[in-house]
Parts: C-alpha cells; sequence; structure tokens
C-alpha cells in the first residue's frame, strides 16, 4: 500500500512539474507569436480554441468525474470512455455548423481552419479511453508525458507555419492554428497508444484499447 501511494504520489508530482513546464513554453512561444500575427488572427485563433474547448467540455468532463469514482474492472472504464466519441462527433457537427452560420471573421482559410479544429477535436476523443485508463491505473507518469508532448507538438506546428508564413510572405490566414491544434490531438493520442506497444508499461498495469462485451 505505502509503495502505492509512493508511487502516485511520484507520478502526480511528475505530471505537476510537466504541467508547468508545457504551460512556459506555451506562454514563450505565444508572446513569440504575438510579434508576426494580426489582432484578427489572434480573435478567431481564440474563438476558434474556445469551440475546441466547448465541444470537449460537454462531451466527456461530467463523464470523466464519474469515471473517477470507479474502481474495479478497467475495461469498464473504457467501454464507458467511449461514450464521449458518441457524445462527442455529432456535438461538433452541430456547433461548427453554427458557429459557421453565425458567420466566420474575414480572415483568410478561417472554413477551412474550423473544419481542421473539428476533425482535431474528434481525433482528442479518440483518445479519451486511454486517458480514463491511465487515469484508473494511476499512470501519472505516461499521462503527463503525453500531454508535454502534444504540447511541445502544437508549440512548434503553429510557431513553425507562422514564421514560415512571415518569411515566405505567403498568408496562411488562421491554418496554423488549426495546424497546431491538429498537431496536438495526434500527438496525445499516438502518445497515450503507444507505450503499451513499446513496452514502456508494466505487466499489471496494462490496459486495453478497445471496447469489449463484459460478461457472459
Amino acid at each position: 500500500m505505502s509503495d502505492l501511494l509512493s508511487s502516485s504520489a511520484k507520478g502526480a508530482s511528475f505530471l505537476i512539474l510537466l504541467q508547468i513546464g508545457s504551460r512556459a513554453l506555451t506562454f514563450a512561444l505565444n508572446q513569440t507569436l504575438l510579434r508576426f500575427i494580426t489582432p484578427e488572427l489572434l480573435g478567431i485563433s481564440i474563438q476558434l480554441e474556445l469551440f475546441s474547448i466547448s465541444v470537449l467540455y460537454f462531451s466527456r468532463e461530467s463523464l470523466r468525474v464519474a469515471l473517477q469514482r470507479h474502481s474495479g474492472d478497467v475495461q469498464v472504464v473504457v467501454n464507458l470512455a467511449y461514450l464521449a466519441t458518441i457524445i462527442g462527433v455529432p456535438l461538433t457537427a452541430v456547433l461548427a455548423w453554427q458557429y459557421a452560420r453565425s458567420g466566420l471573421p474575414s480572415v483568410p482559410y478561417a472554413a477551412e481552419a474550423l473544419q481542421i479544429y473539428a476533425g482535431a477535436t474528434v481525433v482528442e476523443l479518440l483518445s479519451e479511453p486511454a486517458f480514463v485508463a491511465m487515469q484508473n491505473k494511476l499512470l501519472y507518469k505516461f499521462r503527463a508525458a503525453s500531454e508535454a508532448t502534444a504540447t511541445v507538438a502544437k508549440c512548434f506546428a503553429t510557431c513553425g507555419l507562422v514564421f514560415w508564413s512571415h518569411g515566405a510572405r505567403h498568408d496562411l490566414g488562421a491554418l496554423p492554428f488549426a495546424a497546431g491544434q491538429l498537431a496536438y490531438a495526434s500527438a496525445l493520442l499516438f502518445s497515450y497508444l503507444a507505450y503499451q506497444p513499446a513496452g514502456l508499461v508494466a505487466d499489471e498495469d496494462r490496459f486495453p484499447i478497445l471496447p469489449r462485451r463484459i460478461g457472459p
């Protein structure tokens, strides 16, 4: 029991430190971006981020709270986590349609950026079963490393495209922010799924990814 508590405490500490580090990196790169983007681009990037956060919040937050209280078979948690995707896909479509219908800002590639954000949101929802399984198994270290990897991928994808756009004098509009969000979601999903095939997770901590029937 003491070993479990010690491992959980170390994992939680690692999670906090990586969260602080990734936030600091994001802040520094965002401050750099402000020198290269217009107020209109900053505005639509915030709106697109709000769109994604809204879908994710209404699709998974209440489910996460409920599943954190479950201490039984991890397969039950994984199965229920797919409800986030089932709820999130139509919700993404409805909110994206409503957002586009209300009138997109006059920024280049605004419609394309919205579509990419919608796709990235669905990709992030696909990582939910692995997330709740890691929470159930107290694998905070792997969760923190995955989120940090995704944050770094987002920063470099966004900044790389903004810097290239500025140097090439080719206006990509809102696309760099959409590409950054897609990079974040893809890196998060890949990282969550890669630890077990890579043999980094102990046998007793391994968990299923796909939904499976429980019982006879």
